[in-house]
């Protein structure tokens, strides 16, 4: 077993059982999220957390869940997904799943642009910048068309779609994915079939990895959003081949 279970107030957590040393990456704590929290972004800078609302709001935290800032962003409700440009950390993109529209945001909150999701309904967001078998852009699980969709992060267009784990999947960034109905997470790393990651006290919300590779090394972190309230964290650490990177991220700062 990677992790047990364990009961803090109301909220289920999990307890860290091994170190993060390893692929699939590894337990290592969790945390609350805020009230009224949907999805959570991640692109190896900050934590991001959307929260319901008329408007909605985007509040970052650290990667240990500490509170840092919040703000309200001008994007009709019910917003669903979020997740921003993991290359130049210059744009949200926040999603609605009724109007079926994608939202483009500056880092302080100001719209900058909107498209319609040509692929329907989006849900959870992801984004990926390069070495992925899928290719590169912004990605949208929409769950009532059971795929997930490749968008162009510029124009929105719809560039390609892939099944998911099975059908209503409801958030997906890079290898991750969660569905409507399961407590399972499952991820496909490598080219790799759809396997069950780990299953969760609750129904995932959103998954937002982030993953380096500075030279042969790579690095991961994972956080996932659950409908009990808590985010989980997940990292991993393992010598990788350059020529079997697959999907990993290159981030060569």
């Amino acid at each position: 077993m990677r992790r047990t279970f364990a009961i803090a107030g109301s909220l289920a957590v999990l307890t860290a059982t091994a170190g993060a040393q390893a692929w699939p990456p590894e337990f290592i704590g969790s945390f609350p999220a805020p009230p009224g929290a949907i999805d959570v972004a991640y692109e190896n800078r900050g934590l991001y957390i959307l929260i319901e609302g008329t408007p909605p709001a985007i509040c970052e935290l650290t990667t240990s869940g500490s509170f840092m800032s919040s703000f309200r962003v001008p994007v009709p409700a019910p917003a669903r997904g979020i997740t921003y440009d993991g290359r130049d950390w210059n744009w949200f993109f926040i999603s609605n799943r009724v109007n079926r529209y994608i939202y483009k945001l500056t880092t302080a909150g100001s719209l900058a642009g909107s498209f319609a999701c040509p692929a329907g309904a989006p849900y959870g967001l992801g984004y990926t910048e390069i070495y992925n078998p899928h290719g590169r852009g912004l990605f949208a699980a929409c769950r009532d068309a059971g795929y997930i969709a490749r968008l162009d992060i510029t124009t929105g267009s719809l560039l390609s779609t892939f099944a998911g784990p099975a059908a209503a999947v409801v958030t997906y960034d890079d290898f991750f994915a969660g569905l409507r109905s399961s407590n399972d997470v499952y991820w496909d790393y490598l080219y790799g079939p759809w396997r069950r990651f780990d299953t969760m006290p609750a129904r995932p919300l959103g998954v937002a990895a982030g993953l380096m590779w500075p030279i042969y090394d790579q690095w991961v972190k994972l956080y996932i959003l659950c409908q009990n309230g808590c985010v989980y964290r997940y990292e991993g650490y393992t010598a990788v081949a350059p020529a079997s990177l697959g999907r990993v991220k290159a981030l060569f700062r």
